[in-house]
């Protein structure tokens, strides 16, 4: 979802923030060049994604398996080669490049020989230079054909590859060489001698000739090459097929020839990203796809390392142009999808303007965008429920709210602020409801008797006492009610302690002792002896027990007997009852019997009723962690409390329990049962 804004205020400052973290994440990942593996697998994955077609001009014979098996084991006698010369001479091809190396002398003098004339009547071939370390003592050398050789040459031209961390060829250094970068690639000199290089190519030397500059191998202009496909892709013929005249000559004709090694075991094999390991690629041919990206002007350049930071660290802010203004799901797609469009683009970048970026630091940065940013705006919403929390600690300071100190704060998790903003809001909403309820009882039910009382007064010049006690009481009792019932809404349980429920309901018992005799109705107590111990609110349990007994005492026939009792069900409950004779309840009537103003006490209103009796009694059970409900049965209705049990006192908090159950009871009061 798109907002069209920032998501909170302050939000430039986090973005300038979150920005500093990306551009630096992703300068020091580039400059470090430890996410160099994964430039490597995006270069690969755009080179086999970038596969395309070569002209037929480019033609290698490769001494393969078979000619192997017709002529010998190898190294061949160099008459061979100087054969298969006299034979690709003759079908005039452009250019000739051998990769193979001739730097010692043969044990035959007439085969060096003749392979010299053969080259020299050619006039068109190059030989390579190989640069090797030697065993003993690790000396770097230039290994160039032997001295007939390499007189006869049209040119001579250095052979080799870099091989990357992971062991795979992706590159090439045009100039190479120990003491000075002198000798060109062995390509470069194969398209310069078929008139296809218009670079001026540096003269070959041979190394005993050369001034020494020192043993540094120095190298310069490194370019990534571009391959055309898998091994297989240059075409090729045999090595002994030719020989052996079945090749028609023509086939060489103005074409650029590369003769080398493609048979399996002898060694010049090399891991390309358009192969692996699996399925290394012979070295002539590697070199047949060098000489293609140099004659289509298609080697690959790396952007410089100071261009290769600035545009990682601009790239890697670009995910903050949408994060601030989309919800978190769409900011994490769109994020998602910039990471992958990006290490896609630049895969295949090589391929469609021959510069290479590195871009492993960008894409590490881009991963760690939708992270950074949701960081700091959970850190918003952190700080944000924090106020919240402080500013309903100040409004509520009687709910379940956490103390206003940063460090009651800190100690809580996200979870559990959202749970405390949750029961403050809930707790709102009950005072919300509470005032609302409040509102209606003032604007009609206490309005309605006190309105009464005051038309009996200014409508007659003496009213009658007589009849203007009734309204009077009645909103006296419904005031009266509805302020226990907003005391009992308020009940908070951490609050509570231990009660002595047996004395609570004696004395409710004794309160309504009067009533019951004047209704012509005995009270039975069926309450146990020892005392019953509950975690509660004394006042309000007292009250729950005097609107049960009244209610049953309103509906009781007369000359009968409302029972109250206490029983425990199981060790982690007990519960309290108010049995009386009457006629069942209906279901519509069990229904609304504790709902508040649910139309009576037993769904026929009485006179004295306020409609909140039996809704009190079942708040102060829910308040207590227990419930309320009705049960009718054998001509009998039964409403009974059930509460959560309590630990016995220790003995010495016995009488200190007792007394004060016994403080909370008015003076006065009759004791007598009936």
């Amino acid at each position: 979802m798109w907002t069209g804004k920032p998501a909170w205020p302050g939000v430039r400052s986090e973005v300038l923030r979150i920005a500093l973290l990306l551009v630096l994440l992703a300068v020091a990942a580039s400059g470090s060049g430890f996410l160099a593996r994964v430039d490597h697998l995006l270069f690969d994955v755009g080179q086999r994604l970038h596969w395309r077609e070569i002209s037929g001009d480019l033609l290698i014979v490769a001494i393969d398996e078979n000619s192997l098996d017709r002529i010998g084991r190898w190294p061949w006698p160099r008459e061979w080669h100087a054969r298969l010369l006299q034979i690709l001479c003759a079908s005039k091809p452009a250019a000739i490049g051998i990769d193979i190396a001739f730097s010692e002398q043969s044990d035959d003098p007439l085969a060096d020989a003749l392979l010299a004339e053969a080259i020299a009547t050619c006039a068109n071939v190059a030989l390579p230079l190989v640069i090797e370390e030697t065993r003993v003592g690790g000396q770097l050398l230039e290994s160039p054909p032997i001295k007939p050789l390499a007189a006869a040459a049209a040119a001579i031209g250095r052979i080799g590859v870099h091989l990357d961390e992971d062991g795979i060829a992706r590159s090439v250094d045009l100039r190479e060489g120990i003491g000075s970068a002198a000798w060109p690639l062995l390509a470069e000199q194969v398209l310069r001698i078929g008139g296809q290089w218009s670079a001026q190519a540096a003269e070959a030397v041979v190394a005993s000739e050369r001034q020494e500059a020192g043993q540094e191998l120095l190298r310069q202009d490194r370019q990534r090459i571009e391959f055309v496909g898998p091994p297989g892709s240059v075409p090729r013929y045999s090595y002994v097929d030719l020989l052996e005249g079945r090749v028609p000559p023509q086939a060489f004709a103005g074409k650029l020839v590369l003769v080398g090694v493609t048979a399996t075991g002898l060694g010049d094999f090399v891991p390309t990203p358009v192969s692996g390991l699996g399925q290394p690629m012979p070295g002539v041919e590697v070199l047949a796809n060098v000489l293609i990206s140099m004659r289509d002007g298609r080697l690959i350049t790396t952007l410089p390392l100071l261009p290769t930071l600035l545009l990682a660290g601009l790239l890697a802010i670009v995910p903050l142009l949408w994060l601030p203004r989309l919800m978190p799901l769409p900011g994490l797609l769109l994020s998602t999808a910039w990471v992958l469009v990006l290490g896609l683009a630049c895969a295949l970048l090589p391929g469609l303007v021959q510069l290479w970026f590195a871009p492993g630091g960008t894409l590490l940065a881009g991963l760690f965008a939708f992270p950074l940013w949701s960081w700091r705006r959970l850190e918003a919403a952190r700080r944000h429920l924090d106020y919240e929390l402080r500013q309903l600690r100040a409004i509520l300071p009687d709910r379940r709210t956490p103390a206003d100190t940063s460090a009651a704060l800190r100690g809580l998790s996200f979870e559990q602020r959202i749970a405390w903003v949750q029961e403050a809001q809930r707790t709102m909403q009950r005072l919300e409801a509470q005032r609302n309820d409040a509102l209606a009882f003032i604007s009609h039910d206490l309005r309605v008797p006190l309105a009464s009382a005051v038309g009996q007064l200014e409508g007659e010049a003496r009213a009658d006492p007589e009849r203007l006690l009734p309204p009077l009481r009645r909103a006296l009792g419904m005031a009266q009610a509805f302020l226990w019932l907003a005391r009992a809404e308020a009940l908070d349980r951490r609050g509570m302690r231990e009660v002595e429920l047996t004395s609570v309901l004696q004395q409710a018992a004794d309160e309504l002792y009067a009533l019951a005799r004047e209704r012509r109705l005995s009270i039975v107590r069926q309450l146990p002896d020892e005392p019953v111990w509950v975690r509660g609110d004394f006042e309000s349990l007292e009250r729950s027990a005097i609107n049960l007994l009244q209610n049953a005492l309103s509906y009781a026939p007369p000359n009968t007997s409302v029972s109250i009792g206490l029983d425990r069900p199981d060790a982690a409950q007990l519960r309290f009852w108010v049995e009386n004779d009457a006629e069942p309840l209906s279901a519509a009537q069990r229904a609304g019997l504790f709902r508040r103003f649910g139309g009576g006490e037993r769904g026929a209103q009485q006179p004295a009723s306020t409609g909140l009796g039996l809704y009190f009694v079942r708040t102060v059970a829910e308040r207590h962690g227990g419930s309320a409900d009705v049960e009718c049965h054998a001509g009998k209705i039964r409403f009974t409390v059930v509460l959560p049990g309590s630990k016995v006192p220790a003995p010495d908090e016995h009488a200190d329990l007792r007394r004060s159950t016994d403080d909370r009871r008015p003076r006065g009061r009759s004791a007598a049962a009936t």
